[in-house]
């Protein structure tokens, strides 16, 4: 092996070190955990949050649907910068509307038709039709991707943190949230951290 060959080799290993810190870095930590929700009815209205953490993730496109007189999903999650776009899959007419923080009305759409919007701030956002005052959704936007509806027994899972001390927060529809947690995220670790929600 002549010298040029053997540094070319060298530098060509150095790269990849260098590629596959970057790498393990980017696979970040986990915090996951269970939510206990009473009364247990509320259980499908929880999000759970990590506050804080830095990074501008490109934005996204979620879909809502309108389907059997209801919201689908009845809670969305996603972060601020990305866009829903609205779907009518019933044989009415329905409008979309939030009064929450920047408010919008996407006006009436028909079977078939649909409407989007991009979410600027975070925050809740009620999802509501003026013509069929029954529905209702939510939307939830972080201000980072790292928060998750939990499933159907309270279960949630934060993946690809970066490392780092970030506050753990719980958001629900009719509960009151308990303070947040400090959470430590380590590069290849998962933390476990449970939360209660009651009255």
């Amino acid at each position: 092996m002549t010298q040029r060959t053997s540094h070319a080799v060298e530098v060509l290993a150095a790269v990849l070190l260098v590629a596959a810190g970057s790498t393990a870095r980017a696979a970040g930590g986990t915090v996951a955990g269970k939510v206990d929700v009473t009364p247990a009815k509320y259980l499908a209205e929880t999000v759970v949050y990590l506050k804080g953490v830095p990074g501008n993730p490109a934005p996204r496109t979620r879909d809502m649907d309108q389907r059997g007189m209801q919201f689908v999903p009845h809670l969305l999650v996603i972060t601020a910068g990305d866009t829903v776009k609205f779907l009518n899959h019933d044989s009415v007419a329905h409008n979309v509307y939030s009064p929450d923080n920047e408010g919008y009305n996407l006006g009436s759409f028909k079977q078939g038709e649909s409407r989007t919007y991009t979410f600027k701030s975070p925050g809740l956002y009620t999802q509501l039709c003026s013509i069929h005052p029954e529905m209702l959704g939510y939307i939830f936007v972080g201000d980072n991707p790292h928060a998750a509806a939990v499933d159907a027994k309270g279960r949630y899972e934060l993946a690809n943190v970066p490392p780092g001390t970030y506050r753990l927060a719980v958001w629900n529809s009719h509960l009151k949230a308990p303070p947040d947690k400090s959470v430590t995220v380590t590069d290849g670790k998962t933390i476990q951290e449970n939360l209660t929600l009651k009255r």
